[in-house]
């Protein structure tokens, strides 16, 4: 059993998993998003502005706005309104019903509010709802990855302003996201790894080791990973962290997670999408395949001190 299945299985007896649906993954945060978009959809097709509609809902019209974008949740006490302006059948009103109760139910990562901005909780809900995500990662295994010591080393080294309290919680929160690697509706996961991530040393021999092993055995299973070596040069996604997240719904897009030293960032302006989805095809194509980057990975294994 691979080091992170051992430490997930621990934490969800004493706290619970992520929840999947009966068919395909979920989360609150993907189904208020959806309910957002189907609001808002109606809303257009009648013509009418968020203040008006929110006068009209009685939800008023910066509310129904953030409702709209999947930040604030739709009170069931205005279900009635929302059908009677809208103008919903029975049927389409039963689906909204849905989605909003699925939006207000409680998830795991909403445990880490306190240690986490609302964008970074908003990304751990699309991880949780995903139904697969492509990664370019230059320096560091990523987190869905990480073995403990990994991601302890990671969160030690994160810079100042993770206070020693948090360190613990937030290994914690990032063995629980693994859980998306295994059950029912497993994550289907692409990365493209810089040769870098290889060979940064991140906490010592012993613990890269570790996680090189836990790699390739990943690798050699389910996850698609694949290096970028150092003898490719210049390419589109150069220096980058990106994550390209995709869903079961037909109805909603893909987004873009970003990371930099200091700013994170959840994008999903179609043109950016589309200039990341080229970048991310070409890195593939110019990766090692597949059983070239596994044996680069257990050649690194073999070479360590």
């Amino acid at each position: 059993m691979l080091d992170n299945e051992r430490s997930v299985s621990l934490i969800a007896d004493q706290m619970g998993n992520p929840r999947m649906g009966d068919m395909e993954p979920t989360s609150s945060t993907i189904q208020a998003w959806e309910l957002g978009l189907r609001l808002k959809e109606r809303r257009e097709e009648l013509g009418m502005t968020t203040a008006v509609a929110g006068r009209a809902t009685g939800l008023g019209g910066t509310n129904l706005s953030a409702i709209e974008t999947g930040r604030r949740k739709l009170p069931p006490l205005r279900m009635p309104d929302v059908a009677n302006v809208y103008g919903w059948t029975a049927d389409e009103m039963s689906t909204v019903e849905e989605l909003r109760a699925g939006a207000d139910r409680r998830e795991w990562y909403h445990d880490y509010a306190h240690i986490y901005s609302d964008e970074f909780i908003r990304f751990l809900g699309l991880e949780a709802g995903a139904v697969s995500v492509r990664i370019y990662q230059c320096e560091v295994i990523p987190g869905l990855l990480q073995t403990t010591d990994y991601a302890r080393a990671m969160i030690n080294g994160g810079g100042p302003y993770i206070r020693p309290v948090e360190v613990d919680v937030r290994v914690e929160s990032r063995l629980r996201r693994t859980a998306r690697l295994s059950g029912d509706c497993p994550l289907n996961i692409s990365i493209v790894l810089g040769q870098a991530a290889l060979l940064q040393r991140v906490g010592g021999t012993e613990v890269m080791r570790a996680q090189l092993e836990q790699l390739a055995e990943m690798a050699s299973g389910q996850v698609d990973v694949r290096v970028m070596p150092f003898g490719v040069g210049a390419h589109p996604l150069i220096g980058n962290s990106v994550e390209l997240f995709s869903f079961a719904s037909a109805r909603l897009p893909n987004v873009l997670w970003q990371e930099t030293v200091t700013s994170r960032a959840i994008v999903d302006e179609r043109s950016k999408i589309l200039e990341a989805t080229a970048s991310l095809d070409e890195a593939t194509e110019r990766a090692l395949s597949r059983g070239d980057s596994l044996a680069l990975i257990r050649q690194v294994l073999r070479e360590l001190e």
